[in-house]
């Protein structure tokens, strides 16, 4: 597998949890009650909740391909990092690409404290384990840079 697929993942998974997001609030705004301002003037227009749900339907369309997508991707990558035989190489690649706890990807120090704890490891050897662990997910003769 592509060391460039495992690098984006983070951005597969926002592009879907923003998806996501936009989702939800268009599902919000179906069942809001609150009349939308129309032009600024005295008048309020009403609330058409059928034309949010349209609204709704037409974006989901549009961006379920996308998402499809995105998710494949994501599903490719976690089933190449669970298939490695080194528990702890799966561990740190999971860690750094692919756990977003912090709602970002573990920085290194976060990642060594997940794997390590508070003991004394150098981050030399986290890198190594690191750079062991993307040779094996990338596969024997493949760049993995």
């Amino acid at each position: 597998m592509e060391y460039e697929k495992l690098k984006s993942y983070e951005r597969y998974w926002r592009a879907n949890q923003s998806i996501e997001q936009r989702i939800m609030s268009m599902k919000a705004a179906e069942t809001s009650v609150t009349p939308q301002a129309g032009d600024g003037s005295q008048h309020i227009g009403a609330h058409d909740p059928m034309q949010s749900v349209d609204k709704r339907i037409d974006y989901c369309a549009s961006h379920s391909e996308e998402y499809a997508q995105n998710l494949a991707v994501m599903h490719e990558v976690d089933k190449v990092i669970a298939s490695l035989k080194d528990p702890l190489e799966r561990e740190i690649l999971r860690l750094r690409y692919t756990d977003f706890r912090y709602g970002q990807q573990m920085s290194w120090p976060q990642v060594k404290d997940a794997l390590y704890g508070k003991t004394r490891v150098s981050r030399t050897t986290v890198y190594k384990l690191h750079d062991d662990a993307v040779h094996h997910f990338c596969g024997s003769g493949q760049d993995c840079t």
